[in-house]
């Protein structure tokens, strides 16, 4: 087989040493020079890959041609290519595969997989559940490691793999079928590279299209959409996606099982008077009290309860579970405690990327408030986040591209607490000033992506808790 791997990026030189290992051909397309790949940190690992694989290895540099598709037997690709691009809608045209990452490490995984989608709680489940299963499990994916080096080389102790998958990674399976599959919830996001919001809700569903007798799919009680695809899933009527590959009909789908914070579910858990409760077709019985102090709001208790049921399904016991709840902490940059000051305690929700969850964490704060939000316009509506903002009623303070739209928002439902910072410095010493002396809350919650001034949402985390850090310092100097 001869593979076109579009891009030489890190995700780029994953799949091509993968492919190469396997003994397929690869052509490498990148629109970049060979002078411009040269300075590339990534270059010298290519060269050596050009070493080893001279016979299977060849370049096409400066764009990709639609001559490469007559070279080729499929496409591979990095989860943030669209497949509306003009060359990968002529591939599929010709119905020549597009592939990626999660599709090889699936199809080189040894162990049996447990896999998180969603547009919040994802990396929160993954860690719970690598908390739980400690040295029998690995997690990788959409969060840390590349799933392609874990299970290339996976260590003899490990029993399960857990993935955070993406809808960009999704787009591009085919065979992919986790014996565990968890869909936390799905709202407005990545509107800036899915079509709409109905072709990103396809793409979650390619998560359960392979699933059957033997596998289990799990979704959040509380979710509308959620809710849409489980009952897509439970009648077999998955809807096909966009690369026009036919989506199977199994006779016998896989075991669905729902969890809840705030209700009783017909099979599943959820938590009712502070006890983890397992239901079976509407019979509750009593699990173990819920003991995370790590899970605060219902938000990331739904997480946890995502966690604890995929847990059991896997096989662990109660005391490993309750063990990895104990331990967990938040992740960097999810309702992280940046500091204190006089008073004021400043959150650091950086991660809260999109409109639901920097909502859920505006809920999860009590007493006088100060939040940030703003960052790159991703395309969607913002009238659910003015909704939410005004019912609160904190002081928002408004920085990078999506403030005017979000300020439109806010002036259509007639919420006036708010003012444009532009900058996230700006932004923390107005909402400081705010809050002085009385006290209360600090929270940055963009809402948004970070790519307008900062290279990533942890990078503009690590800023938000540097700019605290030096802030104290200057009050404490000062008195």
């Amino acid at each position: 087989m001869k593979t076109v791997v579009l891009g030489a990026g890190r995700s780029g030189l994953a799949l091509t040493g993968h492919l190469l290992k396997k003994g397929q051909s690869v052509i490498v397309s990148d629109s970049r020079t060979a002078e411009q790949l040269s300075e590339s940190d990534l270059w010298p690992r290519f060269q050596e890959l050009d070493r080893r694989f001279p016979d299977k290895l060849t370049w096409e540099l400066g764009g990709h041609p639609l001559s490469l598709l007559e070279k080729c037997d499929q496409v591979a690709i990095s989860p943030g290519v669209s497949l509306h691009v003009p060359f990968l809608q002529e591939a599929l045209s010709r119905r020549i595969r597009v592939t990626g990452e999660m599709e090889l490490a699936f199809s080189a995984c040894r162990q049996p997989m447990i896999a998180v989608t969603g547009t919040n709680g994802k990396s929160s489940t993954c860690s719970l559940l690598g908390q739980m299963f400690g040295p029998k499990g690995v997690v990788g994916g959409n969060i840390g490691t590349a799933l392609l080096s874990l299970v290339e080389s996976p260590s003899r102790e490990v029993e399960w793999v857990v993935a955070e998958v993406s809808s960009f990674q999704l787009e591009t399976v085919h065979t992919f079928c986790p014996r565990i599959g968890i869909l936390t919830n799905l709202t407005p996001d990545h509107l800036d590279h899915h079509k709409d919001l109905e072709e990103y809700r396809i793409a979650k569903s390619r998560m359960f299209a392979q699933m059957g007798e033997g596998d289990t799919a799990i979704f959040c009680h509380d979710d509308p959409v959620a809710t849409t695809i489980r009952e897509e899933l439970a009648s077999r009527d998955l809807p096909p996606w966009i690369d026009g590959f036919p989506v199977p009909r199994r006779d016998q789908g896989p075991r669905i099982l729902t969890y809840s914070a705030l209700n009783p579910v017909p099979n599943g858990l959820a938590i009712q008077d502070d006890w983890v409760v397992r239901y079976t077709d509407g019979t509750g019985e009593k699990l173990f009290p819920w003991e995370a102090p790590g899970l605060v709001g219902r938000a990331m208790m739904g997480n946890g309860l995502a966690a604890i049921l995929a847990a059991l399904e896997a096989g662990l016991s109660v005391e490993e579970i309750q063990d990895g709840l104990r331990r967990f902490h938040p992740l960097r940059y999810r309702m992280e405690r940046a500091g204190e000051i006089n008073g004021i305690i400043y959150i650091n929700d950086s991660k809260a990327t999109n409109i639901d969850s920097a909502l859920a964490s505006v809920k999860a704060i009590d007493g006088s408030l100060a939040v940030i939000v703003g960052g790159k316009d991703k395309g969607v509506r913002y009238e659910g986040l003015a909704e939410g903002l005004k019912a609160r009623n904190g002081r928002v303070f408004l920085i990078g591209e999506a403030a005017e739209p979000i300020e439109k928002a806010f002036q259509d439902v007639h919420f006036e607490n708010f003012q444009q910072s532009h900058t996230m410095g700006q932004a923390l010493q107005e909402a400081t000033d705010f809050l002085h002396p009385r006290g209360g809350t600090v929270l940055l919650a963009p809402a948004c992506s970070s790519f307008d001034q900062f290279k990533s949402a942890e990078q503009r985390g690590q800023i938000f808790n540097d700019m605290v850090s030096e802030l104290k310092d200057t009050r404490e100097r000062n008195g």
